[in-house]
């Protein structure tokens, strides 16, 4: 790597440190970070994208650096916006600001972008470089480009296991496989994530209020439930918290009388197609979410909607955490049941892995695929 590489490679990593401050708060947009630097090599202007309808990040730069902006180059994570949304073009900002270079890790999927900004800035003369850091900056933004490029909310399952990838036992009690620090961080991924989602088989178990709680008072935008034939009391523990941000997926085969009692209750019910078997279809939900504005999803199971949701190929990645224990037992539940994976070279296997350590418990996170590199 060159010196001029390293001092892209540099930049954009601000970037994607920048943006990430606002995890969690800027769905339906990508979360983004800029970094402007003058022709002397200084960095003269930074800016993150904080939530949606608020100014982009390229424009809080492009202000704060002024006039030394001019003849330096714009660093950020995503192609800029060319079109006219509930903020103006970033594009024109760019090219009014006297920005000579632009160095962005990868375009945005977006129909009314999609390569147009780079096109816009190559016509008024700037040299862009596309393609650095990209794969770090599409997971950053997993949601977002899945949303645009398949038309669902991206997936990630979260499980709490015995050694022998248990999640319940026989029982089904499961409270509490994994310990204090652990439970800590799961309580971070939900305020990182717009949905988090259980089946309704945990509501009747564990009758959970699925809420965040974190130090800042973050928390998911939706408290979903998937129930196929609306099982979910109207006085669940979770509906103690309001309800306004309570969805409960089903099907049309839902009795009309449960629904009116949710609704009372102050929920929104949402219509899934069912599959084959008369359960809510999962792809089809993940799909309907997105018209809720939302990116993200944290699948928390239990059992069967998890294996459901293995089974249909919606999850994107995996958060597993494994605690000292072993629990044994046929009917004890897993992570993944039913037939499961025939062939082990057709196996998922997780990429972009990460191991952490909570306590005396063992997280494994990783990716079982990403959104496409575009460049």
């Amino acid at each position: 790597m060159n010196s001029s590489d390293s001092v892209d490679h540099d930049r954009l990593r601000e970037c994607l440190q920048l943006a990430a401050t606002a995890r969690g708060h800027t769905s339906p947009n990508p979360m983004v970070g800029a970094v402007v630097v003058s022709t002397d090599g200084e960095v003269v202007g930074r800016g993150y994208h904080r939530r949606c309808g608020e100014p982009h990040a390229e424009r809080l730069a492009l202000t704060q650096a002024g006039a030394a902006a001019s003849g330096g180059t714009l660093y950020v994570n995503i192609e800029p916006c060319c079109h006219h949304g509930r903020t103006p073009p970033c594009t024109e900002a760019v090219i009014a600001a006297g920005i000579e270079r632009v160095v962005v890790s990868h375009l945005d999927p977006d129909r009314r972008v999609d390569g147009h900004g780079f096109e816009q800035l190559r016509d008024a003369g700037l040299d862009v470089r596309v393609g650095l850091l990209a794969e770090d900056a599409i997971e950053l933004n997993a949601g977002y480009l899945t949303v645009k490029t398949a038309g669902r909310v991206s997936v990630t399952g979260k499980a709490a296991l015995s050694l022998d990838g248990r999640m319940a036992t026989r029982l089904r009690q499961s409270q509490w496989i994994s310990g204090p620090d652990s439970r800590r961080y799961a309580h971070e991924l939900r305020a990182e994530h717009d949905v988090v989602m259980v089946g309704v088989g945990t509501v009747l178990d564990d009758d959970p209020r699925l809420t965040a709680r974190v130090e800042g008072g973050g928390r998911p935008r939706f408290r979903v439930v998937v129930d196929s034939t609306l099982r979910t009391p109207p006085d669940a523990r979770m509906f103690s918290q309001g309800s306004d941000d309570i969805v409960i997926v089903t099907t049309d085969a839902a009795p009309p009388s449960a629904r009116r009692a949710l609704e009372a209750a102050g929920a929104q019910v949402l219509v899934a197609e069912a599959d084959r078997v008369g359960r809510v279809d999962l792809g089809d939900a993940m799909h309907k979410l997105v018209g809720l504005g939302a990116s993200t999803c944290l699948l928390e199971g239990g059992s069967a909607l998890l294996t459901s949701a293995f089974d249909a190929g919606i999850i994107d990645r995996v958060v597993l955490f494994f605690a000292p224990v072993l629990i044994g037992g046929g009917d004890a539940l897993p992570l993944w049941g039913g037939e499961g994976t025939a062939e082990l070279g057709a196996a998922p296997r997780l990429r972009r892995r990460q191991y952490r350590e909570f306590g005396s418990d063992r997280v494994i996170e990783g990716y079982l695929r990403l959104p496409p590199p575009f460049e």
